[in-house]
């Protein structure tokens, strides 16, 4: 084995929470990740190939499939950020979080360039762990707390799953051990794992006990994995191969599964627990004022078992229905947002708290209303095409149904049903007219939601008596070409509607390209996803009607703040922004004249939603500083320094 160089970094905590029905058997475990050296140091280097590259990738890729299967993954340092973390931080932080387990990921290396295969390690030492003893409950072992006599009974109390459980004695073996049985868990989690990599054709150098530091001073089942040789060119060769880098970490997460799907069904064994319970919801999106019925479903024994349900709103317990025998549950939401139903699961009879808890999310939503109807153009012309936009207010995720009625002089011309908030028409006579909007969410149950008048005059062209022709019509300044929904795109897509969609983001400041394409990659779809998330839409990267129709209430503001005044033009320079200077640092709680010019920045950019500017920084100029920073990926910190000053200007100056 080589000689391992370990580093020093600022350990970085990433967390990810999954819903239990798609989580699996990780469900609930902390697992941590140490991707070996970094920064100043390289760790083995052969063949122009860097040991601590290979770590980070295979670091990431295990982390991500971990997370696909329930565990909360931590680092010890980020994948993605090259520095120097010291062994004692590394063991410390992995010690301070106390996970399940603890994985540290190398690549190994020789000065004999045929020497080939994987290997692991764990440790029988632990100068940390003090423990003597541990209880062995069918087929599993917990950590070891106390024993007592109540009434003459004897009880030990032990750990499981963070959790103090009681239990006869007569029921459990107490194991007097010098070995803890961290160590012992470890060294079986090592052998399934180097088997399972040598499956693959490497050669099967063993699980190994060692004295190697962060195998050593942790506390936790840990295990150190030398995934290759880099100085055997063949193996090397197999290490950089991207498929070859997914078929190992699959092992890996493979050999986790593996030990945990039996550490779960021997605990299922001694405490009752299965896997089969659910809820359904009558409706996963509701309005405001509507019920929500839940009734709980099971594949057998449904009887042995007692629920509750809890009801939350931003982490708030709105309700709780405490213990009892009751299999379905209601609830009407008063206020908007998202909600989260939990129901816990408790053996009858059982000393734990719950033996398992299942999560859904109801997302409620204020009715659709109309805010506004705007004319894209300045001035409506017989015979050229007129555009109208409607802003809407709330709504749900599934969109809006709209409803056009255009009048002359008290007389229905033309009436659309549409699902996009754009509407077009070519005037053919002068005069007064009126249009009536309906709205109706997808969601409702309702004829419409809401609806609004827009009055609006169409011009006649008229002719010089000099001249027999007739004059150009006026074209409005800096035209925006709106967007129109014809499909949903995503990453993969294809074709014109792309282009004019890179063309859009562009304009919003959102896509940092020169030449827009026909092609949605990964730059479009960072993009999306960042406008989603600043305009307060699912920011999953898929463009539909809700997205569409967002951008095109944007664009019109972004060209009439971006007109060029005409001749004469006196009044145009009040809505002018001008270039903000970078004087000091603004947060929140900061007061000034600096704070009102950054307000009206963030206005025109489209980042924040306010009427009138103030002089006071306060949480919703907070909220739209950490959009713009992560749309324009700057630190979101909310933090307002040079760095982002001179983003907004540049910006600004387009």
């Amino acid at each position: 084995m080589k000689f391992k160089i370990w580093i020093v970094s600022v350990i970085l905590l990433i967390t990810f929470n999954i819903n239990i029905v798609f989580a699996g058997v990780l469900t609930g475990k902390k697992i941590v990740i140490d991707p070996g050296h970094g920064g100043s140091d390289p760790g083995a280097v052969a063949g122009n190939v860097r040991e601590k590259d290979l770590n980070n990738s295979f670091a990431r890729k295990i982390a991500e499939l971990l997370t696909a299967y329930g565990a909360e993954v931590l680092f010890t340092r980020l994948p993605e950020e090259d520095v120097y973390v010291a062994l004692q931080d590394r063991t410390s932080k992995s010690n301070s979080i106390n996970p399940d387990l603890f994985i540290s990921i190398h690549n190994n290396a020789n000065t004999n360039t045929t020497v080939s295969g994987v290997e692991t390690f764990y440790s029988t030492s632990r100068p940390y762990i003090t423990d003597d003893r541990y209880v062995e409950y069918l087929g599993n072992k917990y950590q070891y707390v106390r024993e007592e006599i109540i009434d003459g009974a004897e009880y030990v109390y032990f750990i499981v799953d963070r959790q103090e459980v009681k239990l006869e004695k007569s029921k459990v073996s107490i194991i007097l051990s010098k070995t803890p049985w961290q160590a012992i868990e470890s060294k079986k989690i090592a052998e399934t794992i180097v088997n399972n990599l040598a499956s693959l054709g490497f050669k099967n150098r063993g699980a190994k006990d060692s004295n190697l530091y962060v195998t050593k001073y942790t506390n936790t089942p840990s295990v150190l994995l030398e995934l290759g040789f880099i100085t055997n060119p063949e193996e090397r060769q197999k290490l950089l191969d991207p498929t070859m880098q997914s078929s190992i970490s699959t092992k890996v997460v493979e050999s986790i599964l593996k030990y945990y799907e039996q550490y779960d069904n021997n605990k299922r064994l001694a405490f009752a627990q299965v896997k089969d319970f659910d809820f359904n919801l009558s409706k996963e999106f509701a309005f405001v004022g509507q019920a929500v019925d839940i009734t709980v479903s099971a594949m057998s024994n449904i009887e042995l078992y007692d629920f509750k349900l809890q009801i939350k709103r931003m982490g708030e317990i709105l309700s709780d229905s405490g213990f009892s025998n009751n299999l379905t549950y209601n609830f009407v939401p008063d206020r908007e947002g998202e909600y989260e139903a939990i129901l816990y699961i408790k053996y009858q009879g059982s000393n734990n708290e719950y033996e398992k808890f299942i999560s859904k999310k109801i997302n409620v939503y204020q009715p659709a209303a109309i805010k506004n109807i705007s004319l894209t153009t300045d001035k409506a012309i017989v015979g050229n095409k007129v555009s109208l936009n409607v802003e809407k207010l709330n709504g749900s995720v599934l969109g809006c149904e709209y409803t056009f009625d255009i009048f002359k002089e008290e007389k229905l011309i033309q009436s659309k049903k549409s699902d996009s908030n754009i509407f077009e028409f070519t005037p053919t006579e002068d005069g007064e007219y009126k249009l009536i909007v309906k709205i109706k969410d997808k969601l409702s149950s309702n004829e419409y939601d809401d609806y609004k008048e827009l009055n609006f005059s169409v011009q006649k062209i008229e002719t010089k008596p000099s001249e027999s022709k007739i004059e150009e019509p006026v074209k409005p300044i800096d035209t925006i070409s709106l967007l129109k929904y014809t499909r949903t795109l995503k990453r993969g897509a294809v074709g014109e509607d792309v282009k004019e969609l890179q063309k859009a983001l562009i304009k919003l400041g959102y896509l940092k390209i020169t030449t827009p394409t026909t092609k949605f990659g990964p730059a479009t779809e960072t993009a999306v996803k960042a406008f989603q998330k600043a305009n307060k839409l699912p920011s999953l990267g898929i463009v539909g009607r809700a997205t569409i129709d967002k951008i095109n209430i944007l664009l019109p503001r972004v060209a009439s703040n971006t007109q060029t005044p005409s001749r004469g033009n006196t009044t145009n320079s009040q809505t002018k922004i001008g270039k903000l200077i970078y004087t000091r640092t603004l947060k929140r709680g900061a007061v000034g004249e600096d704070v009102k010019e950054l307000q009206r920045a963030l206005i025109k950019l489209g980042y924040l939603k306010i009427n009138t500017p103030t002089t006071k920084f306060g949480p919703a100029t907070e909220t739209a500083v950490k959009a713009f920073q992560k749309a324009n990926k700057l630190p979101s910190l909310g933090i307002v320094g040079k760095a982002t000053i001179d983003k907004i200007n540049s910006i600004l100056a387009r």
